[in-house]
C-alpha cells in the first residue's frame, strides 16, 4: 500500500469513529441512579475482595484448613478456617479456634520442643528474617503447633539511635528459604524422609520443591525458594 491509499484509509477510520462517537452521546444517558447503584456495587465488590485478600493462607499440605481459593463449610469462620493448621486425621469441623501470630528470633528458637528443630547453623550470607506461629485447638482440648520461620539474605539499615543493624526484611531483596516446623504429622503429596535420607544427590532429585522430614513426632517442612542445595544441605545438616 502506497503512502497516498494508505493516507485515505485513515481518513475513512477518522470518520467512522468520530461518527460513531456523536451517535453514543445522542442516547439516551442511564438514569442517574442505575449509574450510581453500578458504582456502589463495584465498590463493594472492591472492598470484598481486599477483605478476602487479608486472610492468611497456610501451605495446604502443611495441614491448612483450606488452601488459598479453597471453600470452607457452612458455619465455619473463613478466617479461622484459613489459618487452622492440624494432621488428616482432624476436621475443620473439630476447630473450636485457631490464631497466627509474629513472634521474634528468640522467642521462635525459645518456643517448646518446635524452636530446637529449627537450623543452628546458617549457609554463609543468611539472617534471621521473620517468624510466625500457627496455634490451633481443637475442641477435644488438643493443641496443635506450626512454627513458620522465613531465612534471608542482605541486611538493613543502621539504627540512627543505637547504630545497629536492624533485622533484614525478607520482603525486600536476596535470597530466602523457609522451613517449618510442626508437632502433627502434615498430609503431603510426596515422599516423607528421614533425616539420613537427605544427601545432596536426594537434595537435586528433589528439584528446588518442598519437602519434609520426620523426627519421631515433630515434623520439618522446608521451602527452598531461592536457596541453593548447597544451602539447604547446611540448614538440614544443622537441624536437630
Amino acid at each position: 500500500m502506497n503512502s497516498k491509499k494508505f493516507s485515505e484509509a485513515m481518513g475513512e477510520l477518522d470518520t467512522k469513529y468520530v461518527d460513531e462517537a456523536i451517535n453514543y452521546k445522542k442516547k439516551a444517558k442511564k438514569p442517574f441512579w442505575a449509574k450510581w447503584g453500578a458504582i456502589a456495587a463495584c465498590l463493594c465488590l472492591v472492598v470484598a475482595g481486599i477483605a478476602v485478600s487479608q486472610i492468611p493462607n497456610v501451605f495446604s499440605d502443611h495441614g491448612a484448613g483450606i488452601a488459598p481459593g479453597g471453600t470452607h463449610p457452612d458455619g465455619i469462620d473463613p478466617v479461622i478456617s484459613s489459618i487452622a493448621v492440624y494432621p488428616a486425621t482432624e476436621s475443620i469441623e473439630d476447630v473450636a479456634n485457631a490464631a497466627v501470630e509474629s513472634i521474634a528470633e528468640v522467642d521462635a528458637y525459645g518456643f517448646d520442643t518446635l524452636g530446637e528443630y529449627l537450623p543452628t547453623s546458617l549457609p554463609d550470607g543468611y539472617h534471621f528474617g521473620k517468624a510466625n506461629l500457627y496455634e490451633t485447638t481443637m475442641k477435644d482440648g488438643t493443641v496443635y503447633y506450626m512454627l513458620r520461620v522465613q531465612y534471608t539474605t542482605g541486611y538493613g539499615t543502621p539504627q540512627e539511635s543505637t547504630g545497629e543493624e536492624v533485622a533484614p526484611d525478607p520482603n525486600t531483596f536476596g535470597n530466602s528459604f523457609v522451613v517449618f516446623v510442626m508437632n502433627y504429622k502434615p498430609e503431603v503429596k510426596r515422599e516423607m524422609y528421614e533425616p539420613t535420607d537427605i544427601t545432596e544427590s536426594k537434595l537435586e532429585e528433589i528439584g528446588g520443591l518442598t519437602f519434609h522430614i520426620s523426627y519421631g513426632n515433630i515434623y520439618v517442612g522446608i521451602s527452598p525458594d531461592t536457596a541453593t542445595t548447597n544451602d539447604i544441605f547446611v540448614v538440614v545438616n544443622s537441624i536437630k
